[in-house]
């Protein structure tokens, strides 16, 4: 039965991203999952709580594997770099999930999702404030908070509108087809701007 689950989650961020969410239909994921529509509103209630459900198991997801690096015994400086590392594989493995999220951002058609989007990145963006103040507290308020920002924007921009990327960076040999090319990239845009806003690592 959680396989089935699995399926439906899948199914509908691949149809979310190609059709959109209002595009998409209960018919349509059951279809592309390979399961009755019974079992979409048994574990969902709607396409609604589809969507919810996939929000919300990202964000869960994303929490569980950045919770312990506050803890690591490595310089404030250290933890940022490795906390930006964290979001951007976490963006690149989850990147159909990353696309609906922008997607409904920008539409704005679904209050409740968008609130819940909007709730997620604010939590992310705290934390990510936290620890830019450990490391540089005299750091201007506004910079640390749009660091995570423009960071975080560069990320999605790139999962989002991967050709595009492929003509800005105006090199033959990057694919944006390639998930590893794309987390290598992101990477070193990461680590240069952290480098250029906070300084080098020690």
């Amino acid at each position: 039965m959680e396989d089935s689950r699995s399926k439906i989650l899948n199914a509908s961020a691949q149809l979310f991203v190609k059709n959109g969410f209002d595009g998409t239909s209960v018919r349509q994921i059951a279809r592309e999952a390979g399961v009755n529509i019974a079992m979409i509103s048994y574990y969902f209630k709607s396409k609604e709580g589809v969507l919810v459900d996939l929000i919300n198991q990202t964000s869960n997801n994303m929490q569980e594997k950045t919770k312990h690096i506050k803890d690591l015994d490595l310089e404030p400086r250290e933890r940022i770099s490795l906390l930006f590392r964290t979001y951007v594989d976490h963006f690149v493995d989850h990147d159909l999930v990353s696309y609906v999220f922008g997607t409904e951002l920008s539409l704005n058609r679904n209050q409740t999702i968008v609130d819940l989007i909007l709730a997620i990145i604010s939590r992310s963006n705290d934390y990510i404030y936290n620890c830019i103040k450990a490391c540089k507290p005299d750091l201007d308020d506004d910079i640390c908070r749009m660091l995570p920002v423009m960071v975080m924007g560069m990320v999605n921009k790139a999962l989002s509108t991967p050709r595009a990327m492929d003509i800005a960076l105006g090199n033959s040999s990057f694919s944006s087809q390639n998930n590893n090319e794309i987390r290598r990239y992101l990477h070193l845009f990461v680590q240069d701007y952290l480098d250029l806003q906070l300084g080098k690592a020690n």
